[in-house]
């Protein structure tokens, strides 16, 4: 199958190769282009256009055979390689090889477009020969390769040998760590494909294999068990063959091994393994915790409290970030709703605001399984103490132990009545004539946890005097996070 191109050609070149015809002054020839001469218009001195039809076969002038391809081997074996040559001549002009210009040439097969065979394609020439190379890659028993280049065409039917399979390889995992089913969602699915891979003796892909899958690991007593998209399926492209592994209800590692007949014999791998864990989130494995559970925002709106959510599932795993827990308050407000991340955990902001409750309540809910199996909404909560800064008053009074000497401190509420101090707010001890019996002397009023007395907060040190004959004076001073100041005095 032959191709043209128009081509310009030097009006001196296209006469020689008139008169070497046996045109130019006479005869029966017809010239190839139109000269100029016989017309009115033309002009003898400039360049003439010239029509080259391309074609693509073996050899060039006289032995010149059109449409096909010289391959160096006829008969390839499995996983072999072979060169491959066409021709590209100049049909119009006694079949010569059209040099001194670039030329692309395009090879395809059907095995390479199946990724069973490779060929390097496009070629690009100038010597008027392109050649490339063809790789067999579990492509069988025959491949038809063809070049193409400007409308020509060339073919070339290549014999390859079947090759056995080998064996079969385990490609490495893209999900190694499944949910549970019931548990999954789009960022962490219940299943996860498996691939492996039969090849022959040179590593080549086989195709159309059958393989047959098994599973091993998985927990015997799970109400759903795990399983397998198909238990036997034909490798296709490159040797792959694939299946899915459907997680069943229990958190487990399970392997899928692949199994070929080769000759008499069973040739087995098995894949990497896949976990299957993390649960729905269990009742009592729910925790609520806050970084501040004694603000100073009884008379403040704005004050931030930070909320972490902690939630395993029954064999206390974390769970992976497939769960939405719901939040709810009874005063101030609170983020609405957070998604745990790969650990189990997540952080909302409770802020205070109307409504004011000096203990508020935050609740989280979500679905799990409760502590009697069953599943449906499990709580966890947090009740934080609302303080404030505001006439921080302290007493000093012996304690009941010798030489023990106890401070009680509480700032003021909305309501009149005395409160715990907030988080921030410092306790200090020095004296006069007196000695500090006790290795901590300045004590911080810390967050957490939710303190046991909700209306102050007392702290005893060890003291006496210095000179037993002497009285000496004990003093006490409290600061709280807006530097409001109250200072007692005990002699002792």
């Amino acid at each position: 199958m032959s191709g043209k191109i128009l081509a310009r050609v030097p009006a001196l070149s296209l006469a020689l190769l008139l008169a070497a015809c046996g045109g130019g002054g006479g005869g029966d020839s017809t010239p190839l282009v139109d000269t100029g001469e016989s017309g009115g218009n033309g002009s003898s001195g400039g360049d003439s256009p010239q029509e080259v039809f391309l074609g693509l076969g073996i050899n060039s002038g006289d032995t010149f055979i059109e449409g096909q391809i010289e391959s160096d081997i006829k008969a390839l074996s499995a996983g072999g390689t072979t060169r491959l040559r066409v021709f590209i001549v100049d049909r119009n002009n006694s079949n010569r090889l059209l040099t001194g210009e670039e030329t692309e040439v395009r090879f395809s097969s059907n095995c390479v477009s199946t990724n069973d065979a490779e060929l390097i394609s496009p070629i690009v020439t100038s010597t008027g020969v392109a050649e490339t190379t063809y790789t067999a890659k579990g492509c069988s028993p025959t491949d038809t390769i063809l070049a193409k280049v400007n409308g020509a065409e060339a073919s070339f039917t290549l014999n390859i040998a079947t090759a056995e399979a080998d064996r079969v390889v385990s490609i490495p995992l893209t999900e190694t760590s499944i949910a549970p089913t019931g548990a999954g969602s789009t960022a962490r699915p219940s299943e996860a494909s498996v691939s492996f891979q039969i090849v022959d003796k040179n590593g080549g892909g086989l195709r159309g294999v059958n393989v047959k899958f098994s599973l091993t690991g998985d927990d015997s007593s799970a109400k759903i068990p795990v399983a397998l998209s198909q238990q036997e399926a034909s490798s296709g492209s490159g040797g792959i063959v694939t299946t899915k592994v459907i997680a069943g209800s229990a958190s487990t590692v399970v392997r899928v091994i692949a199994t070929i007949e080769v000759g008499s014999n069973s040739k087995s791998t098995q894949s990497d393994p896949i976990a299957i864990n993390s649960l729905i989130p269990y009742e009592s494995g729910l925790t609520l915790a806050a970084d501040n559970f004694i603000p100073d925002a009884q008379f403040t709106a704005g004050v931030e409290v930070s909320l972490s959510l902690f939630a395993t599932d029954k064999n206390g795993q974390n769970i992976r970030g497939n769960t939405t827990v719901n939040f709810t308050t009874d005063g101030g407000s609170v983020q609405r709703e957070c998604n745990l991340n790969n650990e189990g955990t997540c952080v909302v902001k409770w802020r205070s605001q109307s409504p004011f409750v000096d203990t508020p309540k935050i609740v989280a809910s979500t679905i799990g399984e409760k502590i009697n199996g069953e599943v449906g909404t499990i709580f966890q909560q947090v009740t934080l103490l609302i303080s404030s800064s505001r006439d921080p008053r302290v007493t000093l009074a012996a304690g009941s132990e010798a030489k023990q000497y106890c401070a009680t401190v509480s700032t003021a509420r909305s309501n009149d009545t005395r409160v715990h101090p907030p988080t921030g707010t410092t306790v200090e001890f020095t004296g006069n004539g007196i000695t500090l019996l006790s290795s901590k002397t300045s004590y911080d009023v810390g967050g957490t946890p939710f303190p046991s007395s909700q209306s102050a907060y007392e702290v005893c040190v060890f003291a006496e005097r210095t000179t037993p004959t002497d009285s000496g004076s004990l003093i006490v001073t409290v600061t709280t996070p807006t530097d409001k100041v109250d200072e007692k005095v005990l002699t002792i």
